[in-house]
């Protein structure tokens, strides 16, 4: 008996028997209306253990046979099946071949090998930026959604489909994303508006398309799927990232123009709205002054730290299960971040303010979960001398005490009851850094290309009045590119 399992990157055409550990990690069902509307096709992603990827069809008539043993996340030992090129307009692997099932193939579920890997393999903007010409190959994104915008139902095979259009940021720069389809439903504005902060969106095999100018990501209908704000853990990974965690993002709200938007504190500062320490205690309405002082000291206290669910939301423990109000479920992959406490002072007065994530981040120059995990390695293991010299919080904190910074404050009369005395630190910068030019600011938003498709950190932090008239991707939604399935 032959036991050897075969990788998935050895397949191809020149050998008839094949035996491969695969996970099936993405499934759907497509009707092609360019063709025959009548004949339905199965298709999958397969994935082995070292996360190489094949695609894998079943024609019509031998869904029947397939389609009730085979299930997303679950492991098969798979044999006796055709190998063919990997052709067409929308590939979803990079394989050179794909499978087809035949009414002989064999499909077992199986308990080993584990495959715990999702399958996602995220692009990132740079790799995206450098496409000139429309993708073949169908490519993952994850980003967080700055902009939304609703569009009217346009035509595509004869039928009506509804089509949003959305602005994605990631790595401090934002793309376009047109979405076609019923996936526009999870993108309903009260769906998205329910989060404290922009929701995170993963979108799995989109198309990247060439525009006039730069690029945009599409999906294919039936084929495409986006996610909002999943519980795994790559979306806990791109959270952490210093180039995203050190940004702060607003919920999204409607602005005057009826597209959601969002606030992102980035790296404006501006010098005309310089205050006194003094004078914020004077002020018990909404809203934010820059302010420039000392840091005194960062206070040590256990709870400098909270776990968060991937939506922003503090999450309540419960007997070994974290629980998010927001998305009203259990969380599995929960985020570490920022809630120090810290003194700073001017020529006025010194007043204790509370340090949010994306602020800290960028003060101390780590993420919350890079400082989480070096207490580990900064302090003694011995329990004798625990005791004595352990604090609770990491050795970088001192680091800062004494720094002249400049800081955006936030006054918000809905602030956290456990924080009630103390203002906000939404965003931190360097005491000499140069501020943002508002009026050439506002000029390049009122005057300017509004969305080339990818652009970088500068057209990107504005005031809040200006995010009333925010326009959110002003490429125009083409019919004639909405794709339908893959070859």
């Amino acid at each position: 008996m032959n036991d050897r399992v075969d990788l998935v990157d050895k397949i191809t055409p020149w050998r008839k028997s094949w035996k491969v550990h695969v996970k099936v990690v993405k499934l759907w069902y497509h009707k092609n209306p360019a063709f025959d509307s009548s004949q339905n096709l199965l298709h999958m992603v397969l994935m082995d253990k070292k996360l190489h990827k094949i695609q894998a069809t079943i024609r019509d008539q031998l869904i029947s046979k397939f389609s009730l043993s085979l299930n997303e996340g679950i492991v098969y030992l798979m044999t006796n099946f055709t190998v063919v090129p990997n052709t067409g307009l929308n590939r979803v692997t990079k394989h050179r071949f794909r499978l087809l099932f035949q009414y002989n193939t064999s499909v077992v579920s199986v308990v080993s090998p584990r495959i715990p890997h999702s399958g996602l393999c995220f692009a990132s903007l740079d790799e995206i930026d450098q496409m000139t010409k429309d993708h073949n190959f169908l490519i993952d994104f994850v980003g967080i959604i700055t902009g939304v915008r609703k569009e009217r139902d346009v035509a595509s095979y004869g039928k009506l489909v509804k089509a949003v259009v959305l602005e994605v940021f990631a790595d401090g720069k934002r793309v376009q994303c047109n979405v076609f389809g019923n996936a526009c439903d999870l993108l309903e504005y009260d769906k998205l508006q329910k989060y404290g902060r922009s929701p995170l969106v993963v979108l799995e095999s989109f198309k990247i398309k060439a525009i006039k100018g730069g690029v945009i990501l599409q999906n294919v209908i039936d084929v495409s799927r986006l996610f909002i704000n999943p519980d795994i853990p790559e979306a806990v990974e791109f959270l952490s990232r210093f180039s995203v965690a050190s940004y702060g993002f607003s919920s999204l709200v409607t602005n005057d123009l009826g597209y959601l938007v969002s606030k992102v504190d980035g790296d404006y500062f501006n010098s005309k709205e310089i205050s006194n320490i003094q004078d914020l205690h004077s002020d018990n309405g909404d809203s934010h002054y820059f302010v420039i002082g000392t840091i005194k000291e960062v206070m040590d206290e256990p709870d400098w730290w909270y776990y968060t669910c991937v939506c922003g939301q503090a999450v309540v423990e419960h007997e070994d299960l974290y629980l998010c109000d927001a998305c009203g479920s259990c969380v599995e992959n929960v985020m570490v971040k920022y809630g120090i406490r810290v003194k700073i002072q001017d020529a006025s007065c010194t007043v204790l303010f509370l340090l949010l994530d994306n602020a800290a981040t960028k003060l101390f120059g780590r993420t919350c979960s890079e400082a989480f995990l070096s207490i580990e390695d900064e302090f003694p293991v011995d329990p004798s001398v625990l005791a004595v010299c352990r604090s609770y919080s990491p050795q970088m904190f001192d680091h800062v005490v004494g720094e002249e910074k400049g800081f955006k404050v936030e006054i918000d009369s809905t602030v956290d009851p456990d924080y009630s005395s103390c203002f906000k630190i939404v965003n931190a910068f360097s005491h000499n850094q140069e501020p943002v030019a508002v009026d050439d600011y506002i000029n390049a938003m009122l005057h300017g290309p509004i969305f080339p498709p990818i652009y970088d950190s500068y057209l990107q932090y504005a005031t809040g009045e200006d995010y009333k008239t925010q326009v959110v991707c002003d490429n125009a939604i083409q019919s004639e590119t909405i794709e339908e399935g893959s070859a």
